[in-house]
């Protein structure tokens, strides 16, 4: 009976060894097999976890290099105007309504802001100071409809092409400009501020020639200006106050 026994011992044992060999179970290894089994799921949880967490790492360094860019863009720009001082501030506001008309800024009067002052981003103009409070002031961009908001520019080709701003196409991000010469303006040529008008002042880059078309009230051409500034995503801007207002 003895010897029975030992035989069954050893077949189960030679079983548990045939199986963990072939099949690498931890079958001679209870506590092992009971742990892997009790908390593999929470491992996997935690590696989840983990993975989401590298994720929002990732869209967050994705976000900081896009802020730290802007900023950038927008310090480099300060240089162009020595006749200014500059005044950096934060969009705060924007109605969704009116996207492309007006924004809100969080400096006002106590900071030295008045209403008319130029504003511009990283890579050119956006706009002019329309209305002022204490610690906030809104902005009437360049891309706004409003007959009264015209502007002034002239189209750097060949020779010096002067305009006039007209509405905005907002589907393709071209601003409208009438001008009354027929020329073969060149596609790329650079638009900028004349500084007629008394608002903005002169050699602000607004953008450059798309196309050109006729105009449908027979006045002149149009002809459309990409422009350089990111009017649909402006998180930060400059206010140009001219230094003898200081």
């Amino acid at each position: 009976m003895k010897k029975m026994r030992i035989v069954i011992a050893l077949f189960i044992i030679y079983i548990l060894v045939f199986l963990s060999i072939n099949f690498h179970l931890n079958l001679l290894y209870p506590y092992y097999f009971v742990k892997e089994l009790i908390f593999y799921p929470v491992k996997a949880l935690n590696d989840k976890e983990l993975t989401l967490s590298y994720d929002y790492l990732d869209g967050r360094i994705l976000f900081l290099e896009d802020e730290i860019t802007k900023l950038k863009k927008l310090t480099n720009i300060n240089s162009v105007l020595t006749d200014y001082n500059y005044i950096n501030a934060s969009v705060i506001e924007r109605n969704r309504e009116y996207w492309f008309n007006t924004l809100t800024v969080n400096k006002g009067s106590k900071d030295g802001i008045i209403a008319d002052m130029a504003v511009i981003d990283g890579n050119g103009l956006i706009g002019r100071i329309s209305n002022v409070r204490d610690n906030t002031s809104d902005i009437k961009l360049i891309t706004t409809n409003d007959v009264n908001s015209k502007i002034s520019v002239v189209i750097k080709d060949v020779e010096n092409i002067y305009g006039i701003t007209k509405g905005y196409d907002s589907k393709n991000n071209l601003l409208k400009v009438i001008i009354v010469e027929d020329k073969n303006i060149k596609k790329g040529s650079k638009v900028y501020t004349t500084g007629m008008g008394g608002i903005f002042p002169s050699g602000i880059l607004i953008g450059e020639v798309d196309s050109v078309i006729k105009d449908n009230d027979g006045v002149g051409n149009v002809v459309l200006i990409k422009l350089t500034s990111d009017i649909k995503d402006n998180k930060y801007v400059s206010i140009l106050q001219r230094k003898d207002n200081n």
